[in-house]
């Protein structure tokens, strides 16, 4: 009832709004595409930790890889992992700040892409995302209000390509290469015809062997918006759609058995997952003065399917899911002299059915329970510019609750009902040094709610960040330099422990009293001419958890598991002709703890892989990139966990997930 007033208020207060003004034209130089993204993402002068990436960067480097896999070669402070062993295909994961993408928020449009009971975001029920998206924001830290999970360790938000920009065109993509690679796109956009519409589209076709035994992904995903801009409005629908069908290989594995044989996989061949996932989001933006916008979104994303795992060659568990989710959410943006108000409002609902059973008892599931939950949440930010100093404030609201029910004729799950309040402040400042240059300062405090997951192992209470930042930013015609020290203080934070769940790829988490994380993080672009450029994405962090215990035993200062402390990426690109590029990039991570009472011999070695591009344009309209990655071919992990063979409490020792080795892909482009 609470949510539905206020809903009902917001809309008849913008409708007496709009009935009360005359016809305002949208200025030209407002990008019409942006006003769906301008309310949620940091803007220049904000005191946020931020980087914007443009459809330019992503386009240089993109051939069909996990969303996880670009942000990792985009943006400092993050590292990624695949089950399979390859960039495409399968699933992929990252970290940032060393903490999992189910603490990271992420938004498509301003739409949360996030399961809102586990948090995460499963990019490869929807493959070929990256194709279709303009520009991405990454925030790191607790940032600024977002819509959706909480923004507690960062937060991610894609643009989706826009409708109205360029001529109208026709493009197909064809990657090959290692592995079985195999992956075909045709989009289609318009840009904006004279009747103000605007409309595009892409179908895509994946499917990779996997570097892993019996890894295979097989995949299809359709992405489309069409939109319309008139005078004082902009209407946009956009949607995706995909199915997956990957072959299980998320346990990790013992270094004793990848000496023997580094595609191994403790996965039965027969465990093939069969998953589809789809987003709709209609928006709406309103041009109410020169000065004051409005938007608001209706959504409705959904996901189904199953994943399977065998014990032996006789029997498979069968565990499944059927995910509902709908939302609204609105923002209102106004400026006026030196002062720049935003406020937003989102509520959603969102349900689960969870059901196990014995292949291939389909009809009869031995377990099946039902989950539920909804939130309301309201932000207000104000930036106020006292000439070269602005003043920050941001203040989020969120009410959440979840409804963990049984199965009323078979008696299992949790009966639990619970819910929280949390009032999430950020406070900064931000000074002009120049016409080049700008520091900023900012404190902000974030709530975040456990997972179903979570509830389900025992942890119900919520934890909490406090996130300090301070930042200088500088450019001119030949240097882009970022660079910003951040400490961050947890207060109950939940945990990884370092140990999945049995017979899952869920970690173990739970609620530690008092932690931190510390660091420095920099980004360098120096462009000396059309033909030289180099960049690195650098990051520096320590760690630590004052008092953990494992059931038996306490640990006392501690370091946080798959927390390197050293992450650095340099990057060379030479560009000899209009027709010919090179590019040299590397990547260095130092060795992380993968259980948290840092046993020396459970860690993850430090590794080094060094990566080449050759970009060549056939014609104005062909163009052919060819992705040499892992040049020195050297064997590596980037996650791991203590192996515990038969689940049987008995942990062997530490197992690995195994990266790819010395890989080609060769992507051919056709502009028509």
């Amino acid at each position: 009832m609470r949510r539905a007033s206020l809903l009902l208020l917001i809309l008849v207060l913008s409708f007496i709004h709009l009935m009360g003004q005359e016809d305002i034209p949208m200025s030209d130089s407002i990008d019409v595409e942006e006003v769906f993204i301008s309310a949620t993402r940091a803007s220049k002068s904000d005191p946020i930790t931020f980087q914007n990436i443009p459809a330019r960067k992503i386009e240089k480097i993109y051939a069909g890889q996990d969303p996880s896999v670009l942000l990792q070669q985009l943006s400092p402070s993050i590292v990624s992992y695949s089950d399979a062993g390859t960039d495409i295909g399968n699933y992929a994961q990252f970290r940032m700040r060393g903490m999992s993408q189910s603490r990271i928020n992420v938004t498509l449009n301003g739409v949360p892409l996030n399961d809102m009971l586990d948090q995460g975001v499963f990019f490869s029920n929807f493959s070929d995302f990256g194709n279709s998206i303009e520009s991405i924001q990454v925030q790191r830290g607790v940032g600024s209000s977002s819509v959706g999970v909480a923004s507690y360790g960062g937060a991610i938000n894609f643009e989706s390509t826009n409708v109205f920009k360029g001529d109208a065109s026709t493009e197909l993509q064809l990657t090959t290469g290692s592995f079985g690679t195999l992956r075909t796109s045709a989009e289609i956009k318009t840009g904006r015809m004279k009747n103000n519409i605007g409309a595009y589209g892409r179908v895509s076709r994946t499917s990779v062997d996997g570097y892993k035994s019996h890894s295979a992904s097989d995949s299809y995903s359709i992405f489309g918006s069409v939109g319309w801009a008139g005078d004082r409005d902009v209407i946009k629908l956009t949607g995706f759609m995909g199915k997956t069908q990957n072959d299980q290989s998320y346990l990790p594995v013992l270094l004793s058995d990848i000496d023997a044989d580094p595609k191994t996989n403790y996965n039965h061949p027969n465990d093939t997952d069969d998953f589809e996932q789809e987003l709709v989001q209609l928006q709406w933006n309103r041009s109410l003065t020169e000065d004051a916008r409005l938007d608001a979104t209706l959504y409705y994303g959904g996901a189904r399917g199953v994943f399977p795992f065998a014990i032996d060659d006789e029997t498979q568990f069968v565990f499944g899911l059927a995910n509902d989710h709908y939302g609204f959410l609105s923002n209102f943006t106004y400026e006026i002299w030196n002062v720049s108000f935003k406020a937003g409002l989102q509520a959603y609902q969102f349900d689960r059915t969870n059901f196990e059973y014995v292949a291939p008892n389909v009809s009869n599931p031995y377990d099946r329970d039902n989950s539920s939950k909804s939130e309301v949440s309201a932000y207000g930010k104000v930036n106020y510019d006292m000439g070269d100093l602005s003043f920050y404030g941001d203040v989020q609201f969120r009410s959440v609750g979840i409804d963990l029910s049984p199965d009323e004729k078979l008696g299992t799950g949790l009966d639990l009902e619970e819910s929280w309040f949390f009032i999430n402040p950020v406070l900064g400042l931000n000074y002009k040094l120049n016409d080049q240059s700008q520091a900023y300062l900012s404190i902000g405090r974030s709530g975040r709610e456990p997972t179903r997951s979570d509830i389900r192992n025992g942890v119900t209470k919520e934890e909490y960040a406090t996130d300090l930042e301070l930042g200088w930013k500088y450019n001119d015609k030949k240097w882009a330099v970022g660079a910003n020290l951040f400490h961050m203080k947890f207060d109950d934070e939940i945990s990884s422990v370092g140990a999945l769940q049995s017979q899952s790829y869920m970690e173990i988490r739970q609620n530690v009293a008092d932690s931190r994380r510390s660091g420095l993080e920099l980004q360098l672009g120096y462009k000396s001419s059309d033909a030289l450029g180099l960049s690195l994405n650098g990051a520096y962090m320590s760690t630590h958890v004052s008092e953990f215990n494992n059931g038996t035993e306490t640990f006392t200062d501690v370091e946080h598991i798959f927390a390197p402390k050293l992450v650095l990426r340099p990057q060379l690109e030479y560009k000899m002709s209009n027709t010919l590029e090179f590019v040299v990039s590397g990547r260095h991570v130092s060795s992380a703890f993968m259980e948290l009472a840092n046993i020396p011999s459970f860690n993850l070695p430090a590794h080094t892989v060094v990566n080449a591009q050759v970009n060549v344009a056939i014609t104005s309209n062909a163009h052919m990139n060819i992705m040499l990655n892992n040049l020195t071919n050297q064997r590596y992990f980037t996650d791991g966990a203590p192996v515990d063979l038969d689940f049987d409490g008995i942990v062997e020792g530490p197992g690995y997930r195994i990266q790819p080795p010395r890989h080609i892909y060769v992507m051919f482009t056709l502009k028509l």
